[in-house]
């Protein structure tokens, strides 16, 4: 008996870990610990551009708005200083490189950072300083003006102004005039590479003037 009870005490403990099986469990800890990094870090990838997306989309939809409430509420005055309406769009050829160069200015009614009143709005396409489609806001009557920058991405501007002329519709990309508005204003921006602009910018904006002759006509009592 006391021979059986030393083997016993001599056995080797094999609770413990061997260092080759340390060393595996360690490659299989770090292993998974990569995996998961690789994974939280595509997953904060997506949301990032999750993110950037519905920022654009936003972007998109709020410059959309705000060109669209300013025109729509164009305006001429009756007053000595007239308020003129002036759209010029590029006649000349263009060069391959080229983008149209479009200039509108009118008055709108509609709420602008200078005024809640009367406010006129010109927009253009800057070459210089960093470019984009630019807004020269102007107090009407006063002295309040600012720019802002509407979309550093627009390279370009196209215009295109339709009216009802003896009853039948007639296009031109260019109007001025202190007495008629146009019916209706097609605009179109452009950028040097399509995918610069997000896809609702793409889309030209087709506005409908409200203070116009044949919006006026249309209109009910």
């Amino acid at each position: 008996m006391n021979r059986h009870h030393s083997l016993r005490s001599v056995t080797p403990d094999r609770s413990g870990m061997t260092l080759i099986e340390l060393i595996v469990a360690l490659a299989i800890t770090g292993v998974a610990i990569a995996s998961g990094y690789q994974a939280y870090a595509t997953i904060s990838d997506r949301r990032s551009l999750a993110s950037e997306r519905a920022d654009s989309i936003a972007h998109a939809f709020a410059l959309r708005a705000t060109l669209t409430r300013w025109l729509s509420n164009a305006r001429l005055t009756v007053e000595e200083d007239d308020a003129v309406f002036r759209g010029i769009d590029t006649e000349r050829r263009l060069g391959r490189d080229e983008t149209p160069s479009a200039d509108v200015v009118f008055l709108t009614s509609a709420r602008s950072p200078v005024s809640n009143h009367g406010t006129v709005v010109h927009l253009f396409v800057e070459r210089d300083s960093g470019g984009g489609l630019m807004a020269d806001l102007s107090e009407w009557h006063g002295q309040r003006a600012t720019r802002l920058r509407l979309d550093p991405a627009v390279a370009g501007l196209s215009t295109e102004f339709t009216a009802s002329i003896t009853g039948r519709a007639h296009a031109t990309t260019s109007w001025v005039s202190s007495t008629i508005l146009p019916m209706v204003v097609r605009l179109r921006l452009i950028s040097r590479r399509p995918e610069e602009l997000p896809p609702l910018l793409r889309l030209p904006l087709v506005i409908r003037l409200e203070g116009s002759a044949d919006a006026s006509a249309g209109a009910g009592p």
